[in-house]
């Protein structure tokens, strides 16, 4: 399917569009978010503070955990770190591809046809990172 070809800019994000394994992992990955979200409210209730019925984002949450301190602190760092990753790919995608904003978390220029496979994994990891975190947060449930 792939040939290798060097593609850029709106071409590749097309690409990675039309990637029924790449659009897959990146659903999945907003699955695993929801999951991570859940559990931190459910921490966050478990402790008397309950942010059901409010609009909180997965950084904000992570704040709140971080306030009370029910999490460890290196849990805390890689809970900031995936929903950096996460926002970044879910929200900076288009813009990254269309130049509206610079390189950070992924790189847009050298991209060839081929690349769509790496984005397709580095969406995996996220999911798998996601989900593990989750998976943590639900253990540290009484």
């Amino acid at each position: 399917m792939y040939k290798g070809v060097p593609v850029k800019g709106i071409e590749f994000y097309n690409l990675l569009f039309e990637s029924e394994e790449f659009t897959s992992e990146l659903g999945k990955v907003e699955l695993a978010s929801g999951k991570l979200e859940a559990g931190l409210l459910l921490l966050l209730k478990q402790n008397g503070i309950d942010k059901t019925n409010k609009k909180v984002t997965l950084g904000g949450l992570i704040k709140a955990a971080k306030e009370i301190n029910v999490l460890d602190n290196n849990l805390i760092i890689a809970l900031k770190e995936i929903s950096d990753q996460r926002n970044y790919l879910t929200h900076n995608i288009y813009a990254l591809f269309t130049g509206v904003i610079e390189e950070t978390i992924l790189g847009k220029n050298g991209l060839l046809d081929s690349d769509v496979e790496v984005f397709v994994e580095m969406a995996w990891q996220l999911k798998e990172n996601l989900n593990g975190l989750a998976e943590n947060i639900m253990v540290s449930l009484k």
